[in-house]
């Protein structure tokens, strides 16, 4: 009598998948479209007043804090998900790249507000 085996498949744990969205269009939509839509959507058409430049300013920091969140975010999805080390330091790497790029936008923002402003 022969014996076969059959793989078995090993499913990831319950929460750790990206519920059929793949990494990089969470990436993309996260870290660009979603900061850039916010910009666009609170940008003053105008001539900007006081008000204008904060709302300006404050859409800047908000599509900022979605940027680093989602990369932070799929950083920490990978490792819950316990991914292979090469896939883990890849999302480490960009997360903090993201995040250097994002706390500089936050340091321009404010600068401009502030210089718009007149303070």
């Amino acid at each position: 009598m022969t014996t076969t085996t059959t793989p078995q498949t090993t499913r990831p744990a319950p929460g750790t998948r990206l519920r059929g969205f793949s990494s990089s269009v969470i990436l993309v939509t996260g870290v660009m479209l979603v900061p850039m839509a916010l910009v666009l959507a609170f940008n003053s058409y105008g001539p900007p007043d006081a008000e204008a430049y904060v709302r300006m300013a404050f859409a800047q920091v908000a599509g900022s804090v979605v940027a680093i969140c989602t990369a932070v975010g799929l950083f920490v999805q990978r490792l819950i998900a316990r991914s292979p080390l090469v896939d883990v330091a890849w999302f480490a790497f960009l997360a903090l790249v993201i995040a250097a790029w994002q706390w500089s936008a936050l340091s321009a923002a404010s600068a401009t507000l502030l210089r718009n402003l007149g303070v």
